[in-house]
């Protein structure tokens, strides 16, 4: 009797032992050399066209401008051509 209640009660002990665990903690965001290189690794498993290939990687390797998603960048982007119109 004490053995098949010791085996009814261990279960349910158990699983609310797990569920009171700490959580792990947040993972570090990513680099951008380590994005550089995700990008580089999943673009040299792509199947391009050399061309296209060679366009994507200058890209990837040489930024010619800072892409933001600032609503503020947009607004001043916005601005001077409404003072033009």
């Amino acid at each position: 009797m004490k053995r098949s209640l010791a085996a009814l009660l261990v279960p349910p002990a158990l699983l609310l032992g797990a569920c009171a665990a700490q959580p792990s903690p947040a993972e570090r965001p990513y680099s951008e050399a380590e994005i550089k290189q995700f990008a580089l690794e999943m673009l040299s498993r792509s199947s391009l066209s050399h061309e296209d290939y060679e366009k994507i990687r200058q890209a990837l390797m040489n930024p010619r401008q800072r892409m933001s998603n600032a609503i503020k960048d947009l607004d001043s982007l916005e601005q001077p051509a409404a003072k033009r119109g």
